[in-house]
């Protein structure tokens, strides 16, 4: 249950993060605060939130910003001492200005994905874009029911059925491995090979999704039409 919750009076503060406007990682001032605390005496468990707005240096665009922790959580420093580890969110989510995906008709689930790499990509966190276009690529496979053991099989039945042609499944594959090196080897894609990437899974999102679902728009449209003119006509 919340113990407490309250507005931080006193606040001040400067930090650097990444602004949606400039599409670039400048000083940021803090405006406002409050801070959420939840607390489960018999579990002997806790976890707090602080939720903060800020305020863009270089062009005054604001930006939200929660920090959450959980006692079951513990990261440890080099010496050894351990505190609860802290997970940002940042609202908007920073994009970056080198691409950007069209989600208009995209899962809930998968926008999600697409975000968190594109944050991380913001931030040059390589490693974890390169895992993040990876799970993008698996989420599609499964939302599509391609059957297979593994992410490899999944690329192939895509193929199977119709979904990718032969340039796109190996480019998918080559993105796999990619992916499995991020996440085994701590191996990240640079700049130009992470773009590329987004284009091929951009392509995706606008075969399987963006496009299928503006040409329905499109049919019901038309057919809401055609039924209002035959009914103007009959009366």
């Amino acid at each position: 249950m919340m113990e407490k919750f309250e507005r931080i009076l006193d606040v001040a503060g400067r930090k650097r993060m990444h602004c949606s406007s400039c599409k670039r990682v400048t000083i940021h001032n803090i405006e406002a605060k409050c801070s959420g605390l939840w607390n489960d005496p018999h579990e002997h468990i806790s976890s707090g939130e602080d939720y903060c707005i800020y305020r863009c240096g270089a062009c005054d665009n604001v930006c939200y910003e929660t920090v959450s922790w959980d006692s079951m959580d513990i990261e440890y420093d080099d010496d050894g001492h351990g505190r609860p580890a802290e997970i940002s969110k940042q609202y908007p989510a920073p994009v970056s200005a080198k691409y950007n995906f069209n989600t208009e008709a995209t899962p809930g689930h998968l926008d999600n994905i697409l975000d968190e790499m594109l944050y991380a990509f913001a931030g040059s966190k390589m490693i974890l874009a390169t895992i993040g276009l990876r799970l993008a690529i698996e989420f599609i496979a499964k939302d599509k029911n391609c059957s297979g053991n593994n992410l490899s099989e999944k690329i192939d039945d895509l193929h199977k059925k119709g979904l990718i042609d032969d340039d796109q499944k190996m480019l998918l594959h080559r993105l796999r491995e990619k992916g499995n090196a991020g996440a085994h080897e701590a191996l990240g894609m640079n700049t130009n090979e992470l773009i590329a990437g987004m284009s091929i899974v951009e392509g995706l999102l606008e075969k399987l999704y963006n496009g299928p679902a503006r040409h329905e728009a499109t049919v019901s449209r038309a057919k809401r039409i055609l039924r209002a003119d035959t009914e103007a006509k009959e009366n």
